[in-house]
């Protein structure tokens, strides 16, 4: 992992841990891609990951190139307490 991406995913922490310090026990992260819900076909997913995971390669998924995307994807479903994909027409 580059340190570039370590500082990014430290920062990403801090804000988790932020709403962990309210007393907050779970976290879900939430993305879509598509054309919109007006305008197309969107995919919505969320997860919930635990609290000392660290994937590298999380990110907007606008961000992320489809082969990175796929690496990412098993890892999250790998470590995920719970996750939900749904495709929208």
């Amino acid at each position: 992992m580059t340190e570039k991406e370590l500082d990014r995913l430290k920062k990403l922490k801090e804000i988790d841990n932020e709403i962990y310090s309210l007393g907050k026990n779970y976290i879900c992260g939430i993305d879509e891609a598509g054309r919109g819900p007006l305008a197309g076909p969107v995919v919505v997913a969320g997860v919930i990951l635990p609290k000392e995971s660290v994937i590298e390669g999380v990110n907007d998924s606008k961000k992320v190139s489809e082969k990175k995307r796929e690496r990412v994807y098993e890892e999250i479903i790998k470590n995920a307490l719970s996750y939900g994909v749904r495709h929208y027409r």
